[in-house]
């Protein structure tokens, strides 16, 4: 039995391929029973009567449910295996549609703005594009939330010759890029920042992107050509580099009594 959770969650991800919630609702009450007629529908799954009639016409033009005219009509639904193969033809077949106008369309310059971006999946794919488009060099900062998302793109620019630089703040191990854990130097920052999670990737030292995520997936991030931006995120990212290889010659104990004994240390930590 599907628990109230899961059935959001399904609602949800059949509202992203294209289903309304009340369509989304009436098909899983119709896969989860025989053949049923439109009243039976609307009360097993919380659809008004006064909608659910128009809602089943709606299934049946996305060949969802089949329908057998009769007094009264009655439904039954399509197997999901068949609804979801039809979805994903069509997806595949738009974003090919879509992939052959768009490059056609003219470009326009980049003159270096700044952009702003809010989505979470939005901004991993935003740095992932930056990631694998990469030619020569690539400074990134992320945390271990992130990295599960980024990983194995780090480590495919790496194999293609990109100079790979990162800082983990956290405990992610990379084959071939050069990394640096920089949990400690994480766990200060979350605490001077408020646990949010600074972050930069800058690809060829001039397209950076810089984000702070935040709990529950929020983020605020901005994306941009500008070298200031761009030299300003990789300088950020040798500091935290040169701070862990300071650390690594002097040693954890000696590091910790040289900052509590430097006003200066104090006044920037």
């Amino acid at each position: 039995m599907v628990t109230s959770l899961r059935m959001t969650e399904l609602t949800n991800a059949l509202g992203q391929l294209g289903f309304s919630l009340y369509e989304a609702r009436a098909y899983c009450a119709l896969l989860e029973r025989a053949r049923l007629n439109g009243h039976e529908v609307a009360k097993s799954c919380g659809v008004p009567t006064s909608k659910i009639y128009e809602t089943l016409d709606r299934l049946a033009d996305k060949g969802a449910v089949m329908v057998q005219h009769g007094e009264p009509k009655t439904y039954v639904a399509t197997p999901y295996e068949d609804v979801l193969a039809r979805v994903r033809s069509e997806f595949h077949e738009a974003l090919e549609t879509a992939t052959n106008g768009l490059c056609k369309l003219p470009s326009r310059p980049d003159t270096g703005e700044i952009w702003s971006l809010k989505n979470y999946k939005g901004v991993l794919t935003a740095s992932r594009s930056r990631i694998q488009a990469a030619q020569t060099s690539l400074f990134a900062a992320f945390w271990d939330a992130e990295l599960t998302s980024l990983k194995d793109d780090l480590e495919s620019a790496s194999a293609r010759g990109v100079a790979v630089y990162i800082a983990v703040y956290g405990h992610t191990q990379f084959e071939g890029p050069c990394s640096y854990d920089l949990s400690l130097c994480g766990d200060r920052a979350a605490k001077r920042l408020g646990g949010h999670r600074l972050s930069a990737v800058i690809a060829d030292e001039e397209d950076a992107l810089v984000a702070i995520f935040q709990e529950n997936d929020t983020v605020d991030a901005v994306a941009t050509t500008n070298t200031v931006i761009s030299l300003l995120a990789i300088e950020y990212i040798r500091a935290d580099l040169m701070g862990r290889l300071l650390i690594n010659e002097l040693g954890e104990d000696r590091f910790a009594a040289m900052r509590e004994r430097s006003d200066d240390f104090h006044r920037l930590l």
